[in-house]
């Protein structure tokens, strides 16, 4: 198709100018999905560290309260944390970012459920409460033996020391307190070596004590020792391989602003200078054939003169010179018929 007349040209315009707004809402559409896409794996890591801190709050809980109802909890947000961690591998496989991050952050959630599930195990083993576990069984050792002779001078101050201890340790978990209760035991043991009965009952409360102490140490007397230590550096691992993943994603949602950025402003570019760039042509088009009419028209008071319709670029303009060449071609003629009737009526006059 030649574009040789002022219809074509601004039907060439319009063309320009739909399929560059469809290119520029294509390009728009094509990377704000991407964006949509990727804010929304943001979102559910915004949500996944929500979970975690749900999880954190749970887990505080049961070491405040010993109530298994946080640990229910904890295992149902744990649950929901790996099924959005889960949802996140297939936009790390599609965007080729890297999926050890989301193996790593899988692996650490995994170690710190498992910490705290063997904290909590152990919890229930020295008990949840006064009336379960080991703390139940000191209990009814020290019931029993209060009916003893052990409750009796001159071992009731030292028994009473003991049992003292005991309390301490389980409200401070301070380490003098734990030593405390080896000592004293010890003493109060051997000082019923006669008492057979008595000693068998002495050495199960002693054996009951020192699980206690074990199971608290095992546990850890500060945040940082022991089971609670470790578990707690399980869960800073948890937040920092977060964040880690976060920063990974938070490039490539830069990068996909930029590129919306760059192919807006490319196809707007590009179809603004293809469009300038018809607008020139024609207006020189057109500025060439209105000059060659206005050479016509002038010349044409003075000679028969033709236009050269192959300067004047668009067809319509052609075809208007065309009429124009008619008309002084018919001029022509008209004043040549005219002169040749002057001639033989000057002719016929003069005979």
């Amino acid at each position: 198709m030649k574009f040789d007349s002022i219809k074509s040209r601004l039907v060439l315009m319009t063309l320009i100018c739909v399929i560059g707004m469809g290119g520029l809402v294509a390009s728009q559409h094509y990377f704000t999905q991407r964006l949509i896409t990727l804010n929304q794996q943001r979102d559910v890591l915004l949500r996944m560290g929500q979970d975690l801190l749900q999880m954190r709050r749970h887990e505080k809980d049961f070491l405040l309260r010993s109530d298994e109802a946080y640990f229910i909890k904890f295992s149902q947000q744990a649950v929901s944390f790996n099924t959005r961690l889960d949802s996140l591998v297939p936009m790390f496989s599609q965007y080729d970012l890297p999926i050890t991050d989301v193996e790593s952050l899988s692996n650490s959630i995994e170690t710190y459920r498992e910490k705290f599930q063997e904290v909590v195990a152990l919890q229930r083993q020295i008990g949840l409460t006064l009336n379960s576990g080991i703390r139940s069984e000191i209990t009814n050792l020290e019931n029993r033996l209060s009916e003893t002779e052990v409750n009796r001078a001159p071992t009731r101050e030292l028994f009473g020391d003991l049992q003292l201890a005991t309390r301490n340790f389980q409200i401070t978990q301070e380490a003098v307190y734990a030593r405390e209760i080896e000592e004293l035991s010890t003493r109060l043991v051997s000082m019923f070596d006669d008492d057979q009965n008595l000693n068998v009952t002495l050495q199960r409360y002693q054996s009951a004590l020192v699980a206690l102490v074990n199971n608290y140490l095992r546990f850890g007397l500060t945040h940082n020792d022991g089971l609670r230590g470790e578990f707690r550096q399980s869960a800073h691992n948890v937040e920092n391989q977060l964040k880690s993943v976060d920063s990974a994603l938070q490039p490539l949602i830069e990068q996909q602003e930029a590129q919306v950025r760059i192919y807006g402003l490319g196809i707007a570019a590009l179809t603004s200078v293809v469009l300038i760039l018809v607008l020139i042509k024609s207006f020189a088009t057109f500025h060439r054939a209105f000059v060659n009419f206005l050479t016509f028209f002038y010349r044409c008071k003075r000679q028969y003169q033709k236009i050269d319709t192959r300067k004047l670029g668009f067809a319509e303009l052609k075809s208007l010179a065309e009429l124009a060449n008619e008309m002084v071609e018919s001029k022509r003629n008209i004043e040549a018929r005219l002169a040749s009737v002057e001639a033989e009526l000057a002719n016929k006059k003069a005979s």
